[in-house]
């Protein structure tokens, strides 16, 4: 493998990145399960909902010894309320660092149970795409994060776990908007569905889910060895296209205490993304700053020395 293949196989439905709490046994609610609320989280979309966006972000990254680095993003999404159509996430590396900076991932989810998101990563000092396919390949960290490329890339819960609604709490202090305010929240608790994903990192989660947005404000999740791994918030919520998006993540992992940092900077819709924009088969060619013309942000000139 090459030095290249291997920095860039070593990222709030971003999106799907989040999820978990539990507050004791099984909790009745009238009109919701656990399943439907899944199914609610599912149908808001991939990052940036479902329709076309464009966003700029940042992860700041704190490994286990302590170092710190930032890596830059742009992302583009496109996701469907349609069952039949797929969510679909593009993600062009900006520096630093240098050694990834080009680099694209891609995740076409088709939404079929029991099937995984197709993912890719194009690198440029090979100058074709590489499917991930095998297991290590997709569990690989992204860009060194906390993230994985498979967690990346998942825009579907209903159909990997099998949910119980176990409770509601208050999270306090949540920012909407630019203010402070309280948000009630449903609290799942998750096993992976053995048959349609039999392979999950951690099959035992606790989520947080805003009553009002179907949106994880908070998650844990335990690993296969039944140890708690990663614990991640959501804050600094802000209305895009009608409804909330999240503008800050933080993924800690608390066996290590490293830590991922995502920032969403800027968030826009500029219309319907083609799907040929998502074809594996272009990404060699993909240009990123063919939208600049539309967009407020522009994409920069990667700084690839």
């Amino acid at each position: 493998m090459t030095k290249t293949v291997k920095i860039a196989i070593t990222t709030f439905s971003l999106l799907s990145v989040a999820i978990l709490f539990s507050l004791g046994p099984a909790y009745s609610q009238g009109s919701l399960t656990g399943q439907q609320i899944l199914e609610k989280i599912d149908a808001r979309g991939n990052i940036g909902g479902n329709g076309s966006s464009v966003s700029f972000s940042s992860f700041d990254i704190v490994d286990k010894s302590g170092s710190k680095r930032q890596s830059n993003f742009v992302f583009f999404g496109k996701g469907s309320p349609d069952a039949q159509v797929p969510n679909r996430v593009l993600i062009f590396f900006l520096a630093p660092p240098a050694e990834t900076c080009g680099t694209i991932f891609l995740s076409i989810d088709k939404k079929i149970a029991g099937k995984k998101s197709d993912l890719y990563l194009y690198l440029p000092a090979l100058g074709q795409a590489k499917q991930l396919v095998t297991s290590s390949d997709r569990k690989g960290s992204f860009a060194g994060s906390n993230l994985s490329f498979d967690q990346i890339g998942r825009s579907q819960l209903h159909t990997d776990f099998d949910a119980q609604l176990v409770g509601e709490e208050t999270l306090k202090g949540i920012t909407i908007n630019g203010a402070k305010q309280d948000r009630v929240a449903y609290v799942l608790q998750l096993t992976a569905n053995k048959t349609n994903n039999p392979d999950e990192s951690f099959p035992q989660r606790k989520i947080w889910v805003d009553k009002q947005e179907f949106i994880t404000l908070k998650s844990e999740d335990t690993n296969t060895v039944g140890k708690l791994q990663n614990m991640t918030t959501l804050d600094n919520l802000t209305t895009f296209k009608g409804r909330l998006e999240t503008n800050l993540i933080k993924v800690t992992n608390v066996l290590d205490n490293s830590s991922t940092t995502v920032n969403i900077s800027d968030r826009e819709d500029i219309g319907d993304l083609a799907d040929t924009l998502f074809d594996s088969s272009n990404l060699s060619k993909f240009e990123p700053k063919q939208f600049n013309d539309k967009l407020k942000v522009k994409v920069p000139d990667p700084t690839c020395k």
